[in-house]
Order: C-alpha cells, then sequence, then structure tokens
C-alpha cells in the first residue's frame, strides 16, 4: 500500500502533481493546493509521510518510516534526474522515523517549473527565484496571469533585476561548490569579468601552491578565468601565467548550474576533465561516481548522464587546442 503524503513549502504544488501522477494520497492539503487541484475537502488524517522544505529552500526534507521514505524518494528520483539523497538518518531513540535529506539542484528545480507550469501559470527559474527574491516573483507572475502574451519579457525582467544586476553591481563572484555529502566547500572567489544573459566569466589570481588535477606548480602572477553557464553540466576553469600564456584547464562536473545574485551554485558529482596545455584531456576521480551510485544518493540514470558527459567532453577537447573563453560582453 503506497503511503499517504502531507506536503508543505515552496515546492509543495510541483511536488503534489508528481506525487498524484504517481498513484500516492495527499493527506491535509492546504487551500491553495485544494483549489489548484480541485479537492474537494481538505483530508485531516494521519499522514505517514512529510514532505517540507529545508532550512535553505534548496532541497527536501521527507520523515517517516524508512519503508516509507525510500518509496517516496524512489518516486521522486525517478521524475528528477539530478535529485541527490544526501543524508538518512533516524529522528531520535524515542520513535522508529527517518529524515531524508534530498539536494534539488538546478535540473530539479527546472523540471519541477515545468511541473508546476502544468497545474498554474508559472514563470522560468519559479522556484530558484522563489528563494532569491518571492516578493518579485509574485509581482512578476501576477502580471504574467493578466498578460501571458509577456511571458519572455517578464522572464528576462526577472533575470536582469533579481540575478544580474545584483551580481554586477557587488563585482565579485562566489561559486557556492556543494559536496554530494551537503556540504559546501570553501566557497571559490572572483572579480567578474563579464557578464550577459546565461553565463558569467570570473578572474582570480595565485601567488603560491600546486593547481588541484593539473599537478604543476603555481607561480608569481598565475591566474584562472572561471565560465559559468546557466544550465551547464560543467564549469570550466582555464589557467594563465602572468604573460597570459595557457597553463591548462580544468572542468568540474557538475549538476546543472545556477546563477545567483552572489555567483553561482551546483553539486560537485565528482568527475573532473583535466587538460594541460598542448596535451590530450583526461578524466579523474571516476570511481568516487561509482561509490555515490552504489550507495544509493544519486540514481543509475544520473551516472550515466555523467558518464556522457564526461565522454563528450573529451572527445571535444581532445579535438581542439587549449583555448580561454570565448569573449563576452564586458561589464
Amino acid at each position: 500500500m503506497l503511503p499517504r503524503i502531507k506536503i508543505r513549502g515552496i515546492y509543495g504544488t510541483a511536488l503534489t502533481k508528481l506525487a498524484l501522477d504517481s498513484g500516492l494520497e495527499i493527506v491535509d492539503p492546504s487551500e491553495r493546493i485544494r483549489e489548484r487541484f480541485h479537492m474537494e475537502s481538505s483530508d485531516h488524517g494521519k499522514y505517514e509521510v512529510l514532505i517540507q522544505d529545508r532550512e535553505d529552500r534548496q532541497g527536501i526534507e521527507v520523515k517517516g518510516e524508512a519503508d516509507h521514505v525510500c518509496e517516496v524518494l524512489i518516486h521522486m528520483q525517478e521524475s528528477l534526474l539530478d535529485a541527490i539523497i544526501v543524508s538518512f538518518l533516524p529522528t531520535d531513540h524515542s520513535e522508529p522515523l527517518v529524515i531524508a535529506n534530498l539536494e534539488l539542484p538546478g535540473g530539479a528545480k527546472e523540471k519541477l517549473d515545468r511541473v508546476r507550469s502544468s497545474v498554474v501559470p508559472t514563470l522560468k527559474n519559479h522556484h530558484k527565484l522563489k528563494i532569491i527574491n518571492p516578493d518579485l516573483l509574485e509581482s512578476a507572475e501576477i502580471e504574467f496571469c493578466r498578460h501571458p502574451e509577456d511571458g519572455m519579457g517578464l522572464e528576462k525582467r526577472l533575470l536582469r533585476e533579481a540575478i544580474l544586476d545584483p551580481l554586477i553591481k557587488e563585482g565579485m563572484v562566489r561559486l557556492e561548490h556543494i559536496r554530494p555529502s551537503g556540504k559546501p566547500m570553501r566557497p571559490r572567489l572572483g572579480i567578474l569579468q563579464s557578464v550577459r544573459e546565461n553565463r558569467v566569466v570570473f578572474k582570480r589570481e595565485f601567488s603560491k601552491g600546486r593547481y588541484d588535477g593539473l599537478d604543476l606548480p603555481i607561480r608569481e602572477g598565475d591566474y584562472c578565468l572561471t565560465e559559468v553557464r546557466e544550465g551547464q553540466w560543467y564549469i570550466r576553469h582555464s589557467y594563465f601565467s602572468k604573460e597570459h600564456l595557457p597553463i591548462g584547464e580544468y572542468f568540474n562536473i557538475n549538476t546543472p548550474t545556477e546563477l545567483y545574485p552572489y555567483g553561482a551554485r551546483y553539486v560537485d558529482l565528482e568527475v573532473d576533465v583535466i587538460r594541460r596545455a598542448g596535451e590530450n584531456a583526461f578524466p579523474v576521480d571516476r570511481e568516487k561516481l561509482e561509490v555515490l551510485a552504489r550507495k544509493g544518493c544519486i540514481t543509475k540514470d544520473l551516472q550515466n548522464k555523467v558518464l556522457l558527459v564526461y565522454k563528450q567532453l573529451l572527445r571535444g577537447l581532445n579535438r581542439e587546442k587549449a583555448r580561454p573563453p570565448a569573449p563576452a560582453h564586458r561589464v
């Protein structure tokens, strides 16, 4: 028998739609959900699984008995390719319940946007903007309901006002690099060089140490240009000497990148591709991806997607010479 589910939070409409499509029963829906799904009355019966926002709203918590939680997670990951189980822990010793932490990266949010749009008028990047600036989003979607023909213009305006303008004003870029465990790594910070609708380039300078992956020494005056593209499955780091000669490139394969007012966010999927100047590219850390799949943190489909991305990246890189990121509009 499928578990009865109670859903709350910013992903409520989309998750309710996914749950109903999977045959799951919704318990105690909010008034808004009842209206959107034409539910005749609110069932206040006992739920077996509670789904609610994480504190940072970058994912959800799924709480209930272990078997029920696992069943819900299976349905979620079947629908959301890059959803990642970052933890699965008992709540406390007084009740036999577990709580799972499910990360919802860029691809998952995009899919949830599409699912929500099948229920109610929804602008692109709805769930991300719900985190960034819910008031601005609400105003734009009210206008969208009145004038659906203006949807594309509203989406461009939201991107500019909520993300790009604050980023340009700050002048600094921060990469929020999340490990599959859910823990953030030390953020990479740099100076914004260029920006356009879906692409940001920023610069970092170095003084000493060694390049991760390239296994080469860092020399005085070396710098890196990092290219971030919304929705792309990797981040490109291009390293140069103070004479502007290429040293090498490092491609971090990750969940589809999301642009934010501070920079970008993604979950590291462990596999990287390295290319030293004048040499062929090669992958590293593939075994870590296999461990994630064996542990059940990611699905086999996501593992296969990552393998496809790195193989395509390798083929493309080994057909060309090392080059810096293409120029973009200056800030």
